[in-house]
C-alpha cells in the first residue's frame, strides 16, 4: 500500500489501540474480513461472522488462535467443558469439512471437548446411532450428530460455537437453548444487512480518520442501499442504474480530489449474502439495464436458494496484491484476516487465476494461499489488522441491534 498512508497509520498506533480497546465491548467470538488494498486506499469490503476459513490458516497460527478463542469464550462465561460446533449442511463441500475439522482441532487445543452437529438434519443421509461419518478433503473423519438427537443431550454442553450463517433461517431447537450461542444465531444472514454493517463501519472510520489525520474514505467504500426490489423487473434495474450512476460520480469526485488515475467501478451484491454469491461488478451504470438472463438469475438467488430482494451497491476497491506463479506470471489476490476476541489469529490470501484487479476474487478460479505467522510479521499486516478490528467493532454494534434492539449498552452473547 501507499507508504505515506501506511506510515500515518502506524505513527498513530498507540492512540488507535487505546481507542479500539475503549469500544471493544461484547465483541464477536470470531470473525473474518476481506481486505482490499488498492495502493491508494485500504478497506474492508466484507465481514463474515461465521468464518469458514480455519483450514486456510497455517498451523503456525493454531496456538495463537487457541489462546484467543479460549479468552473469547471466557468473556462469555464458557471456561471449560464440551462445546457443540454447529456446522453448515453443505457437507458435500469437502473443503468446508476441512474447515470444521481445523476449528475443532483449535478448540481442543484451547482445552475444550467438541462435538459437531448441523442445524437441520442432512437430507438423503442415513444416520447410524444418531451419527454420520464424513471425510474431509484431507481425509479427516468427522462424526456429525443428528440435530434431532443432539437436542436431547444439550445438557452435556457448556456452549455452542456457530459456524453456520443461517441464510435460510434458524432451527427452532437452536432458538430455544439456554446456553451461550457464540456468535449469536440472531445475527445470521437471515437478519444481517451489509448496509447496516457498513454504516457502523463508516461511522467508526470517522473517528479513526481523525486519529490518523486522514480522510476516512481512504479506509472505507462508498455505497448505496436498494430494498424490496426484483432484479428481473425493468423498473427495478432502472432504479439500481440511477443509484449506480450517482455512486460512480461520488467515487469519481474522490478520485479527482486526490488525483487518482483510476476508473471508478461498483459491485452490486446481495445485502444479506455470503460465499460471493449474487454479485456482479460494473463500471458503467447503463450495463445494469442490459444484464442477460444468466446474470439476472445469478443476482436473483443467493445461498440456500434464498430469493434476493435487497441489494448493496458498493464502491469497487481494486487490488494491487499479486501472487507470483510459474513462468513469471501472477494472479491477483486479496487478504483475508481472522480475529477471535477481536484479536488477530491469522491471515491468508484469496487468489484467483481467472480474475483481474477490479473483479470479485471470490468466484470461479479462486484458491487460497496460507501464510505463516512469521510471514505476517510486517507493517502491511499491522495495518490490515487495525482495519479488521474496526470491522469487528462494527459487527459488534450490528449484533447488538439485532439481539437487543433499542438497548444502549447491551450485555449479550455474541
Amino acid at each position: 500500500m501507499n507508504t505515506l498512508l501506511q506510515n500515518k497509520i502506524l505513527a498513530a498506533l498507540s492512540r488507535t489501540n487505546e481507542w479500539l480497546e475503549s469500544v471493544e465491548q461484547n465483541v464477536p467470538l470470531y470473525m473474518s474480513a476481506d481486505i482490499r488494498d488498492a495502493g491508494f486506499k485500504i478497506a474492508s469490503i466484507d465481514a463474515n461472522l461465521y468464518p469458514a476459513g480455519f483450514n486456510n490458516l497455517d498451523e503456525s497460527f493454531h496456538a495463537l488462535a487457541a489462546s484467543e478463542l479460549k479468552g473469547a469464550l471466557a468473556r462469555y462465561g464458557v471456561t471449560a467443558g464440551k462445546l457443540l460446533v454447529v456446522s453448515e449442511e453443505h457437507t458435500r463441500n469437502l473443503f468446508y469439512l476441512e474447515n470444521v475439522h481445523a476449528l475443532c482441532t483449535i478448540l481442543r487445543k484451547a482445552g475444550f471437548e467438541t462435538e459437531i452437529s448441523t442445524q437441520f438434519p442432512l437430507e438423503g443421509e442415513s444416520y447410524t446411532n444418531g451419527r454420520l461419518s464424513l471425510t474431509s478433503a484431507k481425509g479427516h473423519t468427522l462424526e456429525i450428530n443428528n440435530p434431532g438427537d443432539i437436542v436431547n443431550r444439550l445438557g452435556e454442553f457448556t456452549g455452542i460455537v456457530m459456524n453456520h450463517d443461517s441464510s435460510a433461517g434458524t432451527a427452532d431447537w437452536l432458538r430455544a437453548v439456554s446456553i451461550p450461542v457464540l456468535p449469536a444465531w440472531q445475527a445470521g444472514w437471515h437478519t444481517r444487512s451489509k448496509a447496516r454493517h457498513f454504516a457502523h463501519y463508516r461511522e467508526l472510520m470517522q473517528d479513526f480518520g481523525k486519529i490518523v489525520g486522514v480522510d476516512p474514505w481512504f479506509f472505507s467504500a462508498l455505497d448505496a442501499h436498494i430494498t424490496d426490489t426484483d432484479i428481473n423487473a425493468d423498473a427495478a434495474r432502472a432504479q439500481i442504474a440511477t443509484k449506480a450512476e450517482t455512486l460512480l460520480k461520488e467515487i469519481q469526485a474522490k478520485y479527482d480530489e486526490y488525483q487518482i488515475k483510476e476508473k471508478p467501478f461498483v459491485f452490486l451484491k446481495s445485502d444479506h449474502g455470503t460465499y460471493g454469491m449474487a454479485m456482479l461488478s460494473f463500471d458503467n451504470a447503463a450495463e445494469i439495464l442490459d444484464i442477460n438472463r444468466k446474470e439476472k438469475n445469478r443476482l436473483f438467488k443467493g445461498k440456500s436458494s434464498v430469493v434476493v430482494k435487497d441489494y448493496l451497491l458498493q464502491e469497487g476497491v481494486p487490488t494491487v496484491i499479486q501472487v507470483p506463479v510459474a513462468a513469471g506470471a501472477a494472479h491477483f489476490a486479496e487478504s483475508v484476516l481472522m480475529l477471535a476476541n477481536n484479536h488477530f489469529i491469522g491471515k491468508f490470501g484469496r487468489v484467483n487465476e481467472q480474475k483481474d484487479a477490479r473483479t470479485s476474487l471470490n468466484s470461479t478460479g479462486m484458491y487460497f494461499k496460507p501464510l505463516t505467522l512469521a510471514e505476517c510479521d510486517n507493517p502491511e499486516t499491522q495495518v490490515a489488522t487495525i482495519i479488521t478490528r474496526i470491522a469487528g467493532v462494527a459487527l459488534q454494534r450490528e449484533i447488538a441491534e439485532l439481539v437487543h434492539p433499542g438497548a444502549a449498552q447491551p450485555s449479550l452473547h455474541v
